[in-house]
C-alpha cells in the first residue's frame, strides 16, 4: 500500500466505510428497530407500527389465515379478536389479522400485493371505501381555496357555489407529484417498488426526485428517520419516566367509562392493581385549587388534598404488602369543559374531571397493543345521542370553523362527493386500476379476495348515492374479479347517522356489528368452493 496512489487508498477507504454502513443500516438497524419491544398503542406512529406488525403475521398449516385489508376505515371497522373468538367458538380454523394503516389506498394494497401473497392468507377481506380513492383530486387549487375562505367565515354547506360542477376531471399529475415529493407510503415503505414501475414520471418531476426516492431505496436509515425514534420514546417514557405524556390511555378503565387521551369523568370507580401493596400514580389538573378525594371499600375517605397548582402531580397511598388490587372512588370538585381542552375533539362539551397517565392502575406494560382498539367514551356518547343532537355535534365538529385549526380533509371529500354526484357517468382514474391489478394478482396465486364496500355517514351518503357515478362505481366492484373474487355491499346495514365517529369511521358499538356481520361473511366466502 506504500506506492498507492492517495486517490486509490481514498477510494478503499470509501468503499469500506460505504460496506460497513451498508452492514449497520441493513442488518444492525432493522433487527434493532423491528426487534425491540412495541409497547405503543392504538392510532399512534402509523408506519412503523405497520411495518412491525406485518412482519409477525404468520399463518399455520392448519389455518385458513383472513388478512383484513384497508384503511382507517378497516380499523374502525373491524375488530379481528372479536371475529377470531367467534371462529373459536364455532371450532373453526380461521383466524383474521389486520394488514392495514391509515390513508392506505388501491395503490398501496397493489404495491404491497407480493408481500400479502408471502403471508399465504386463504383469502383477503378488503374493506373499501370511496374516500379511500384519493378524491381530493377532483378538486382544483382555485375551488380548495374558495372553500378555505368559506370555511374561516364559518359558512357551511354551500360547496356548490364554489365548485365548477361543468370541469369534472381527476388530476392524475397532482396524484404523482404528491406521491413522489411528501407521501409517506411512497417514501418510507415502498420507494424502490414505486421508483421502478413509476421511473419516468418520478423523472419528470425533477433530479432532486429521483434521488429522495433512491436514497431512501437504498438506505434504510434514510426511509425510516421520521419514526426511527418512536418504539424507543414510548418505551422509556414507560419505564423510566411516569407515562405522563402519551396519545391514548392504555390503563384500567373505570367503571364509568374512559375518553382515549386519559380524561375520566368527575367521579370515577375503578379496580386498581397495586406494586407489592402500593399504589402510586399520577394525575393531572386542568386548573389550579382543584380538590381531589379517593374512597376506598365502605366509603373510607382515604386521600383528601386541595393542590394549589394545576398540571400533573403523583399521588401515593400504602395497603397490605399481599395486596394485590384495591377497589378506588375518585371524585374532584372541579369540572371542566372539554373546550378548554381541545375544542376540536368534540362539537357539544363533555365534561371532564382529571387526567391519568398512560398506564394507570395496571402494573404490566402491555406490548403488541398497537392494533388493539378499545372502547372509549368518545364512541358511546355519540352511539346514545338522539338523531337531532347528533347532528348539532356532527356539524360542530365535522364542518364548522375552529380557531387555530385547519379546514379538515372531510371538507374536502364532501367536495369531491358533490362533483362526483354532477358527472352524467361513471368513470375511473389511477386508483382503481391499481385495485383491479391488485386483485387480479392475488387471484393469480390462488388467493380468494372480497372487497367490502364499506358503510357511509347517511348523512354524506345521500350527497351522491343517486347518481351514475355512484352506480356504475358498485357495478364495477360487483364486477371486478374473477371465480375467487366476491363483493359485499355493507352500507344499507348501518342506516342510522350514530354509527359513526365522521362521514365514513364507526363507533366501538357499530365495529362489534359490523366485525359479526363480516365474520359471517368471511365464513361463506371460505365455504365456496
Amino acid at each position: 500500500m506504500k506506492n498507492t496512489p492517495i486517490k486509490i487508498k481514498i477510494l478503499y477507504i470509501t468503499l469500506i466505510l460505504f460496506a460497513a454502513f451498508a452492514v449497520l443500516d441493513r442488518f444492525l438497524l432493522d433487527q434493532v428497530l423491528f426487534g425491540f419491544p412495541n409497547e405503543q398503542e392504538w392510532d399512534t406512529s402509523p408506519w412503523f407500527n405497520f411495518l412491525e406488525k406485518r412482519r409477525r403475521i404468520e399463518f399455520s398449516s392448519n389455518e385458513e389465515g383472513v388478512l383484513v385489508v384497508g384503511s382507517s376505515v378497516a380499523l374502525y371497522s373491524v375488530l379481528p379478536e372479536r371475529m377470531n373468538q367467534s371462529f373459536r367458538k364455532d371450532s373453526l380454523p380461521i383466524r383474521a389479522e389486520f394488514y392495514a394503516h391509515p390513508a392506505m389506498t388501491p395503490s398501496d394494497f397493489y404495491f404491497y400485493r407480493e408481500d400479502i401473497a408471502s403471508k399465504n392468507p386463504k383469502l383477503v377481506f378488503y374493506v373499501l371505501n370511496p374516500a379511500d380513492l384519493q378524491l381530493d383530486f377532483l378538486i382544483s387549487e382555485k375551488e380548495a381555496e374558495a372553500r378555505l375562505q368559506q370555511y374561516e367565515k364559518n359558512i357551511m354547506y354551500q360547496d356548490e357555489s364554489v365548485l365548477d360542477l361543468q370541469k369534472i376531471q381527476y388530476d392524475e399529475n397532482a396524484l404523482t407529484e404528491m406521491e413522489v415529493k411528501t407521501r409517506h407510503q411512497n417514501r418510507s415503505i415502498y420507494p424502490w417498488e414505486y421508483l421502478k414501475e413509476r421511473y419516468s414520471d418520478v423523472i419528470r418531476l425533477g433530479k432532486s426526485s429521483f434521488l429522495s426516492l433512491l436514497s431512501r431505496s437504498l438506505f434504510l436509515v434514510v426511509r425510516y428517520r421520521s419514526f426511527m425514534y418512536d418504539p424507543f420514546d414510548i418505551w422509556i417514557e414507560n419505564h423510566l419516566r411516569s407515562g405522563r405524556s402519551y396519545h391514548y390511555y392504555t390503563g384500567i378503565l373505570p367503571k364509568e367509562g374512559i375518553y382515549l387521551r386519559g380524561w375520566a369523568k368527575p367521579e370515577f370507580e375503578i379496580n386498581c392493581e397495586l406494586n407489592k401493596g402500593v399504589f402510586q400514580e399520577s394525575v393531572f389538573f386542568q386548573e389550579k385549587g382543584a380538590n381531589l378525594k379517593i374512597r376506598g371499600e365502605g366509603d373510607k375517605v382515604l386521600f383528601d388534598q386541595t393542590f394549589p397548582t394545576s398540571g400533573w402531580h403523583m399521588i401515593r397511598l400504602e395497603f397490605s404488602k399481599d395486596q394485590k388490587t384495591v377497589p378506588l372512588k375518585f371524585s374532584t370538585d372541579k369540572k371542566i369543559s372539554s373546550s378548554q381542552v381541545d375544542a376540536r375533539l368534540f362539537g357539544l362539551e363533555e365534561t371532564y374531571g382529571i387526567r391519568l397517565s398512560r398506564n394507570f392502575c395496571r402494573r404490566e406494560i402491555q406490548k403488541d397493543i398497537s392494533y388493539i382498539r378499545i372502547l372509549g367514551l368518545d364512541d358511546s356518547r355519540l352511539f346514545n345521542m338522539d338523531e337531532e343532537t347528533y347532528s348539532k355535534d356532527y356539524q360542530e365538529r365535522v364542518y364548522a370553523f375552529k380557531s387555530g385549526a385547519k379546514m379538515s380533509r372531510l371538507v374536502t371529500l364532501r367536495m369531491a362527493k358533490i362533483k362526483l354526484a354532477a358527472s352524467p357517468r361513471f368513470f375511473a382514474w389511477s386508483e382503481l386500476e391499481y385495485l383491479k391489478k391488485g386483485i387480479e394478482y392475488l387471484g393469480s396465486k390462488g388467493i380468494k379476495v372480497v372487497i367490502v364496500n364499506s358503510p357511509e355517514n347517511p348523512f354524506e351518503r345521500k350527497v351522491y348515492e343517486n347518481s351514475p357515478w355512484y352506480s356504475g362505481y358498485i357495478q364495477f366492484l360487483e364486477t371486478l374479479g374473477a371465480a375467487d373474487y366476491s363483493f359485499k355491499n355493507a352500507v344499507a346495514e348501518f342506516p342510522n347517522q350514530n354509527s359513526f365517529l365522521d362521514p365514513h369511521h364507526l363507533t366501538y358499538m357499530a365495529s362489534e356489528r359490523s366485525s359479526d356481520l363480516f365474520a359471517r361473511w368471511i365464513r361463506e366466502s371460505l365455504d365456496k368452493k
